[in-house]
């Protein structure tokens, strides 16, 4: 049987050449097949080198969970729950009421806050307007004392004087005058005695003898006006000393007074003190109803963020103390994966990396997410209580360090994601991978 020529080793040789010569030539030339399964050779060979090379630079791990924040609620402030709009698993929005107190016993204390305040006020209102009176009229009168006083000094100094002057100089002038006068008497009656018996002689006229009657008699009146004159100078005198101890008490009253005075000055001092006492009052109790209504606000207890409740341990009419745990809330809307890498897939890791997450409750589901944050540490070593090689053998074993990753957010990671679920992750760290 002969074997066929192709068409292309006839037009090569000339017609009338043996076919013979195009036999070794038809071994060398490739069909379409040929060429499309060394194409499939190559293709497989390469992804399998890039399998190979990827799988140590672009690290994948199924020891990943999500991870989430719980938040624990509790009540500020001590009470009986009355009323409670939750339940385990409960979703709530920012805001929410989810638990309220009895308030009753808070309300009360507002309205004793309130009304303490409203006294504080009052008490304030009034030495406000009392304060500046009392100052002026302490002020007034504390000027009017020292008036009274240096008036009165005055007086007692003229009153001094006064004394002075009629128990020295006018007293002993009296009493010389009333000496001078008698003296004059009793001469007078000396020379009456002794004109009387040359009267009776008639040795002298009875005219010469009555001049001498007449003299004594004049100079036993100027005797007793001297007398008298002096008896009205020692009567001035205590007149004036009783004038100079009245002067006296008037000026000691009027210091008194102006001590007094000043006194009040003191007092309205006081008075001004009392009221930034006042003052202070009121701020302390409108510190008071501040924190009366703020703790009537914690009896209702609203959501501070969108999450979901569990762990419930709250039942309506129980007693619960301040700090005490009654649930928690999961903000499913900041959930985050906690991959845990080999320490030997760490050289190229970096945040801001692209990653692949695969959940192991959904196959067929997969989320995009990007590293955030590589652990200072190993988990080993944040471990409550990190291992120690304390007998010397040591066995070196791979150390994992958990690794951050942010969940790219949308409504299936949001409706599918839950803290505790286990993944598996994939970081892209070459441009070829995914």
């Amino acid at each position: 049987m002969t074997e066929p020529i192709s068409p292309a080793s006839a037009s090569s040789h000339p017609e009338g050449q043996p076919g013979s010569d195009a036999k070794p030539h038809a071994r060398f030339v490739w069909t379409s097949r040929n060429k499309l399964y060394a194409a499939l050779a190559a293709i497989i060979v390469t992804l399998s080198v890039i399998w190979l090379f990827t799988q140590d630079v672009n690290p994948t791990t199924d020891d990943a969970q999500v991870d989430g924040h719980a938040i624990v609620i509790s009540s500020r402030v001590p009470g009986y729950v009355l009323k409670m709009n939750i339940d385990d698993n409960t979703i709530v929005n920012a805001g929410d009421l989810m638990i309220q107190l009895d308030p009753a016993d808070y309300q009360a204390r507002v309205d004793q806050a309130r009304a303490a305040l409203g006294v504080a006020k009052a008490r304030a209102a009034s030495l406000k307007i009392t304060v500046p009176f009392t100052v002026g009229t302490t002020t007034s009168a504390t000027q009017a004392a020292e008036a009274q006083v240096t008036a009165n000094t005055a007086d007692l100094d003229r009153a001094t004087t006064t004394y002075d002057r009629l128990s020295t100089s006018e007293l002993r002038f009296a009493e010389a005058n009333v000496a001078a006068r008698k003296a004059e008497m009793e001469k007078a009656e000396m020379d009456v005695k002794r004109t009387e018996s040359l009267a009776q002689q008639s040795e002298i006229s009875r005219q010469q003898y009555d001049t001498y009657v007449a003299a004594a008699q004049v100079t036993k009146n100027d005797w007793l006006a001297a007398q008298q004159r002096l008896e009205a100078v020692r009567q001035d005198a205590v007149a004036a000393k009783s004038a100079e101890e009245t002067a006296r008490a008037s000026v000691i009253r009027a210091k008194a007074e102006v001590r007094q005075s000043r006194a009040q000055e003191l007092q309205s001092q006081v008075r001004r003190a009392d009221y930034e006492s006042a003052l202070a009052d009121v701020k302390q109790a409108q510190a008071t109803l501040d924190q009366a209504l703020l703790d009537l606000s914690y009896t209702s207890l609203c959501a501070p963020m969108h999450g979901v409740v569990t762990r419930r341990t709250v039942e309506p009419g129980q007693q619960f103390a301040a700090g005490q745990a009654m649930f928690q809330l999961v903000p499913l809307d900041k959930i985050w994966i906690t991959a845990n890498l080999k320490e030997t897939q760490m050289a190229h890791v970096r945040a801001g990396q692209q990653v692949r997450i695969s959940v192991d409750a959904y196959d067929a589901k997969t989320f995009d997410g990007a590293v955030d944050s590589i652990a200072s540490s190993t988990g080993s070593r944040q471990a409550l209580l990190p291992p120690e090689n304390a007998t010397g053998n040591f066995v070196k074993v791979v150390q994992r360090i958990p690794v951050k990753i942010l969940v790219e957010r949308n409504r299936d990671s949001a409706d599918v994601l839950r803290p505790g679920m286990n993944v598996e992750v994939k970081i892209r760290t070459t441009p070829w991978f995914f």
